[in-house]
């Protein structure tokens, strides 16, 4: 199932778009000075990405919560945006439940009944994406674009984005073969080793995603830094004999976007790497923006993950040590 979920992504895209259009304009009861993203796991790296998207557009500061709290800041004049697919995600109902309590405007994105009734009930704003399968990581397309919808009908964005998607969504379609054979080359070279990736920080929510697709469908870990944040401590842990990192594989992702000292950095560490690590392969974007390329590097990614869960022969859709833990919990 996941293999045809990936393949779904750009007409997850597509419908995603036309849903987000109907969001009608949202007039905030107080003026929006800060605003809090609630959201874990698939439902919450959205937040992660869009975050970084928007850094250069948005005049308010967002803060993103992946647990039960949120900060002591929020008030009436805090726009909180609670996303959760499955609607019941118990840290994000706590967050938005404080949220409610220190007055913050509020806003659910969900393909749950349950967030959807609370909505009608508490009367704040909610957009209801399709539940097409229990997995929130295989319908990152729905939270995406209706963050960005969200932020757009509270004025707090224009519609910047709409080329920038619909250009990636004929793009992705268009680079899809190209785009599987180097999914299959990056997948072979993580099989069975330790996989390190490293970009710049614009590109690190990209590479969250990317390690928890790893880590969920092909059920590996993976480990991420973004420089130059590596350069100042990380790169120190390059330090041991070279067999220490013969299991190791590095990849960079590059891109003609990346802060001009950031890409010198990446060119003096790269033969440090390659001195140490079995591999080191660096990983070039598409596109002519920062959305396009990320979404570029999600499908990309993706495809990975699909292709090293055929490689280590594990089930990609299956998630069971997770619902053991939320089994577990349910009994307290």
């Amino acid at each position: 199932m996941i293999k045809e979920l990936i393949i779904g992504f750009p007409n997850q895209l597509e419908k995603a778009v036309e849903i987000g259009k109907k969001i009608k304009k949202i007039t905030p009861l107080n003026e929006i000075r800060n605003v809090v993203i609630a959201g874990l796991g698939g439902s919450g790296i959205g937040a992660n990405i869009v975050e970084n998207w928007l850094q250069s557009r948005i005049k308010v500061p967002i803060s993103i919560s992946k647990t039960y709290t949120i900060p002591n800041f929020v008030n009436e004049h805090t726009l909180l945006i609670a996303c959760s697919f499955s609607g019941g995600t118990e840290e994000t109902l706590s967050a938005l439940a404080q949220a409610q309590t220190q007055k913050a405007q509020i806003f659910a994105i969900t393909a749950g009944e349950k967030l959807v009734e609370k909505a009608k009930q508490d009367n704040f704003g909610f957009v209801q994406i399709p539940n097409e399968a229990p997995c929130p990581r295989a319908f990152l397309g729905y939270s995406l674009i209706q963050l960005l919808y969200t932020f757009l009908a509270h004025d707090l964005i224009d519609n910047f984005f709409e080329t920038d998607v619909e250009n990636s969504i004929k793009k992705i379609k268009l680079y899809l073969p190209d785009m599987q054979d180097v999914a299959k080359r990056l997948a072979k070279s993580a099989f069975q080793h330790h996989l390190l990736a490293y970009a710049d920080g614009q590109w690190g929510a990209v590479l969250v995603r990317m390690q928890q697709q790893i880590n969920e469908n092909s059920k590996q870990l993976a480990h991420i830094n973004i420089m130059p944040e590596m350069n100042h401590n990380e790169l120190v842990g390059w330090g041991l004999a070279k067999e220490t990192y013969q299991k190791h594989t590095v990849w960079l992702v590059r891109s003609e976007l990346d802060m001009a000292r950031v890409a010198k950095r990446m060119d003096i560490c790269k033969p440090i790497f390659e001195e140490k690590a079995n591999k080191v392969i660096e990983i070039k974007p598409k596109g002519n923006t920062l959305i396009e390329q990320s979404i570029y590097l999600i499908y990309l990614f993706d495809w990975v993950s699909w292709y090293l869960s055929e490689l280590n022969q594990v089930d990609a859709f299956e998630i069971d040590v997770i619902n053991h833990l939320k089994n577990e919990l349910a009994k307290f």
